[in-house]
C-alpha cells in the first residue's frame, strides 16, 4: 500500500517506486506489483521494474507482461528479444496479444509463430495486414525450411502468384523442393 501511495501522489515518485519493487519483489509478489503499476497507469515503470527481474524470472506472467509492457512503450527490440530467447512464456497467449496490438513491427510475433509453429497463422496475419515484405523476411531470413507452408498458406489465402514466385525466387535453395511438390 506504500507503493500504492507513493505512485498516486505523482511520477516524480517513480524512480524509487521502481527501485523498490526491484529490491522487493520477492516479498510482495509479481501479480501485486504488477496491478500496482498498472492501476496508476504507470508503464514505463512497470516496463523498468519488470525489465530488472525478467531475465532471472521463472514466472510466465512477469515474461508476458514484460513483453505487453516493451510493446506498449515502442521497444519492440526488447518484445523481440524476449520472444525469441525466452522459454518462460506462454506461447498461445503472447500470439494472440501479438496478433491483437497489430504492431508496426511485426518481428515479436514472427519469433513466437516460428519457435512454436504457429506458422498458417503468421502467415494469414502478415498477409491479410499487407505486411507482405515481412512474409519475404520470414522465408529469406528467418526460416527458409517453412517455405512451402508459407507458400500452401498464401495459395489458400489467393496470393498474386507473381507475389509467391518472388518469394520462391528470394528463398532459392534453402528452400526444400519436396514439400513443394
Amino acid at each position: 500500500s506504500l507503493l500504492k501511495d507513493m505512485m498516486g501522489r505523482g511520477p516524480q515518485n517513480m524512480q524509487v517506486c521502481v527501485e523498490v519493487a526491484k529490491k522487493y519483489h520477492e516479498e510482495l509478489g509479481s501479480e501485486e506489483l504488477v496491478q500496482v503499476f498498472e492501476s496508476n497507469r504507470a508503464t514505463e515503470g512497470l516496463y523498468y521494474y519488470l525489465g530488472a527481474v525478467v531475465n532471472v524470472s521463472e514466472d510466465a506472467f512477469v515474461h508476458f507482461k514484460y513483453i505487453q509492457a516493451s510493446c506498449m512503450l515502442g521497444q519492440f527490440k526488447e518484445a523481440e528479444r524476449v520472444c525469441r530467447d525466452s522459454n518462460i512464456y506462454v506461447p498461445e497467449e503472447v500470439k494472440e496479444y501479438l496478433k491483437g496490438a497489430k504492431l508496426p513491427d511485426p518481428r515479436p510475433l514472427i519469433h513466437v509463430c516460428d519457435r512454436f509453429d504457429f506458422v498458417d497463422e503468421l502467415t494469414e496475419y502478415l498477409y491479410l495486414n499487407s505486411l507482405l515484405q515481412y512474409i519475404e523476411v520470414y522465408v529469406t531470413k528467418v526460416s527458409p525450411t517453412k517455405t512451402p507452408n508459407v507458400v500452401g498458406k498464401l495459395f489458400d489465402l489467393g496470393a498474386n502468384e507473381d507475389f509467391i514466385k518472388r518469394i520462391l525466387m528470394a528463398v532459392g535453395t534453402a528452400c526444400p523442393v519436396e514439400e513443394l511438390v
